[in-house]
Formats: structure tokens, sequence, C-alpha cells
């Protein structure tokens, strides 16, 4: 199943237009979606959660903000999935370099210790998106890949790794 949250309609929009619609997507807020909503156990999770309160130009509420916040619920969703279906073997959290400075970094503390809390080793990386997409913008990337799970070279020698203290 893709969710799409609530502030990202255009996108759900977007996607049914050119993949269709095969009851698989849904486009509504994260808060909405249960564990029995989801089918079988993902091996890749993504999450791109809103930016505007971790972003530099933005108000500085950070995880506390009503939209940047909504990694809380997404995590909560991550917790109930990991009991009812197993977790996934990888989870990704893509955002704003703005979330390894927000509060302090205590922010980028907090997602990666709601990683690690859950059985994930885990390690971020910056890439500009303008390797992806006709926009320079640098983007943080947070991983984490279940601790039993061997982390291949090629990601091991780009990621900064948190640990924690």
């Amino acid at each position: 199943m893709l969710v799409c949250l609530r502030f990202r309609q255009k996108k759900g929009e977007t996607y049914k237009r050119n993949w269709g619609d095969d009851n698989h997507l849904f486009v509504g807020d994260v808060r909405d979606v249960k564990p029995a909503d989801l089918q079988q156990t993902a091996d890749l999770t993504w999450a791109s959660f809103p930016c505007q309160d971790l972003s530099l130009a933005g108000g500085g509420a950070g995880l506390k903000g009503e939209r940047s916040g909504t990694f809380w619920p997404f995590w909560k969703l991550m917790k109930a999935t990991d009991r009812s279906l197993g977790a996934s073997s990888t989870i990704v959290l893509e955002n704003v370099c703005g979330a390894i400075t927000s509060h302090n970094g205590k922010d980028f503390t907090a997602i990666c210790e709601a990683l690690i809390g859950l059985g994930y080793k885990t390690g971020a990386i910056v890439i500009d998106a303008a390797r992806f997409v006709p926009q320079s913008r640098p983007r943080l990337f947070v991983i984490g890949i279940k601790s039993e799970l061997t982390v291949p070279n090629e990601i091991r020698y780009f990621l900064l790794w948190y640990s924690h203290h």
C-alpha cells in the first residue's frame, strides 16, 4: 500500500493518472492509517513527512509542529505494524537538512533514537536533489536497517552512522 499524506493530494492524483488505482493507494492523513490497512510487511518503508517546521526558513516548531510533527503518527504506525505484521527491513526518512539542527539537534536525535528503539541500525546522508530532479537543494535521508541484517558495503561507506550515547 502507498500512503499519501493529507498535504499531498495532488501527488496522489498524479500517481493514479500514471499508474491507475488498484485500491493500493491511500490519500489522506497518516493518522487514519491502521496496521490492519496494511496487508503485508513491506521490505522498504519510505516516509517524506512535511518539512515546514524543520526548515531553516520555517517557524522553528520542529517535530512538535503541526506539519513536521506528522512524523510521530507515522512512527506510531510503524511500531504497531512491527507488532502485528513484523517490521520493514529498511526504513528511509527524507526531509530537509534543517532536521539535523532543529532544536539544537534534539529532533534529529529523537528520529534516530526512535529507529534504534525499534531495532534499526541508523545512519544519515545528505544528497543534493539535483542528482534526481531539475532543482538543486540538499535533502537529508535517515536510513534504518534492521539490526540483524548486514548493511551492504555500498551503503555503509556513505552514511554517517548514529550511535546512542
